[in-house]
């Protein structure tokens, strides 16, 4: 630990540039405790009263609340490759029988107690900062960025928590005492109060994106464009209070026509060279606001994740051309996907985010994949990544959180509904223009339900694989309904060797909207009760 904190050369390695591995600020600085889900019998508390004594110790705090994004249960695998299975992909693998990417799995599944034990770590870290920052000996407008950024995650971490498990127990103080384990749920209502008003205060504290130069960083941007997409989902299931759109046009606004030169955000010219950049390294702020950073290959004391690695273009060979990167290619695209992009369009997303080739093993030569329901996940691609050599199972490939293509589709969504059916055609025809697809949004004109049905096809076009459908269908209130459908049309359509692809959506039912809380943290905490079904 002293030679890591050692190392850690804030001049050298810009703070959150690159997230630090949990072991910086894990157990042995910061309390790990979350609600009580993972309380041990001895614990050992050694956040010390003096602790937060200086700037350096504050950048390292909010860097360990930054550090559980970048986590392995959370952003860099479980999450967006588990958890939250679609029907913009299918887990390829027959043998495949059990686990949440077949939904067959229950409360004590590991994937769901990890998440949920991390977030409240998370949680517990920003408590701890947030508690003690005032005692620490630095620059005040530092101090305001440092707490705005540390109360914008602490609200975020409730946001994913409230989006994964439903009603959670809402705690914002530390936990210095094995006796504060009994915490009931709050109702949503008071934890989207939370997320909302915390999210809020959180905006005028923190620095616009300029500031930073990367995504990397809880900024202004970053903080409308997360705004917009928790009031979304406040308008849809389970609380469906559309009161909220005009909440999501004003913070999509915000960013659409910024004031007092405010950095203008736009779409960059190239679709595809958005998720090149997240493997080489670089940065497009004009278009993405905010991403979960990895970096290396796994031989220094950075996060790497497995973007490119559990989905991608499939290459198997440790012994093959490095430069391609070792991928397992575990999710096949659907049919469904691959036809909702038009096959006579010449929308340059399908292609991409649609791999239509896959690798020979011994050469690395590209083979083409006639069927389309054969074809991979291939938005974050390995060929990309400048850190040699590449490691076997983990990446440097940065993971989207925000870009500007989903405000402009959040907010056609909420204009949309508040009867601006024009305008919210004009910001779907904005996403459509950059990737060279038909102007279909010409065909709508006033209907308002026609341009809804568009606006949600144009979120599974342009968002793909960023770990966003599984929460739109839950918000629609389709979920259920869409994946039988899925599960129904691979069984009457695809080839016999591909039927059993059908097999996770078919499992989906109406408990499947949410996870369920896991085993331990019932056992732990007796003022708590299971979700409904689970």
């Amino acid at each position: 630990m002293k030679k890591i904190l050692k190392n850690l050369d804030m001049k050298r390695v810009p703070l959150f540039r690159k997230t630090i591995l949990s072991g910086l600020v894990g157990a042995t600085l910061l309390s790990t405790v979350g609600c009580a889900d993972f309380l041990e019998k001895e614990p050992t508390f050694i956040v010390k009263d003096n602790y937060y004594t200086n700037e350096s110790d504050v950048n390292i705090g909010l860097t360990g609340v930054y550090a559980v994004m970048a986590y392995q249960d959370v952003y860099a695998n479980s999450l967006p490759y588990h958890l939250s299975m679609s029907d913009e992909g299918v887990w390829q693998r027959s043998a495949a029988l059990t686990g949440p990417e077949v939904y067959i799995f229950d409360s004590s599944n590991q994937l769901v107690r990890n998440l949920w034990k991390y977030l409240y770590e998370g949680i517990e870290r920003a408590n701890v900062l947030l508690d003690k920052i005032d005692g620490a000996e630095m620059d005040e407008d530092k101090r305001i960025v440092a707490k705005g950024e540390a109360k914008f995650l602490r609200a975020y971490y409730y946001f994913m928590l409230t989006s994964n498990f439903g009603a959670v127990p809402l705690k914002v103080t530390p936990t210095y005492s094995v006796n504060e384990v009994d915490v009931p749920r709050a109702s949503l209502e008071a934890l989207y109060d939370f997320i909302t008003t915390e999210m809020e205060e959180a905006e005028a504290m923190v620095q616009p994106i300029t500031a930073y130069g990367h995504a990397g960083r809880v900024t202004k941007s970053a903080v409308r464009g997360i705004l917009a997409r928790v009031y979304l989902k406040m308008t849809g299931a389970p609380l469906n209070d559309v009161s909220k759109y005009a909440d999501v046009v004003k913070w999509t606004d915000k960013m659409i026509n910024p004031v007092d030169g405010e950095y203008q955000h736009k779409l960059v010219a190239d679709y595809k060279q958005l998720f090149k950049d997240m493997a080489g390294d670089k940065y497009n702020i004009d278009e993405s606001i905010w991403e979960v950073e990895f970096y290396g290959n796994r031989t220094g004391d950075f996060a790497a994740g497995r973007h490119g690695n559990i989905a991608g273009i499939q290459f198997t060979s440790e012994t093959g051309p490095d430069s391609l990167g070792y991928s397992y290619g575990f999710i096949l695209a659907t049919k469904k996907l691959y036809d909702h992009y038009g096959a006579d369009d010449t929308d340059e997303r399908r292609d991409w985010n649609i791999a239509t080739y896959g690798y020979n093993n011994t050469t690395g030569a590209a083979v083409y994949r006639p069927d389309v329901d054969n074809r991979l996940s291939a938005k974050l691609r390995r060929n990309y990544e400048v850190a040699l050599p590449r490691h076997k199972n983990f990446t440097p490939i940065n993971f989207p959180l925000l870009r500007y293509a989903d405000v402009l589709l959040m907010y056609a969504e909420a204009k949309n509904e508040l009867d601006d059916v024009n305008e919210a055609g004009l910001k779907v025809k904005m996403v459509r223009d950059r990737v060279n697809a038909i102007d279909s949004t010409a065909t709508i004109g006033g209907d308002k339900a026609k341009m809804r049905k568009f606006i949600r096809n144009e979120r599974f076009r342009e968002l793909a694989y960023e770990g966003l459908r599984k929460f739109d269908l839950v918000r629609w209130n389709i979920f259920v309904e869409t994946m039988h459908n899925l599960a129904s049309d691979i069984t009457a359509n695809s080839p016999q060797a591909r039927k059993y692809t059908a097999f996770g959506p078919r499992n989906v039912s109406a408990r499947n909207v949410v996870l369920p809380i896991p085993l331990n943290e019932l056992s732990l905490n007796k003022a708590i009760t299971q979700n409904l079904g689970w």
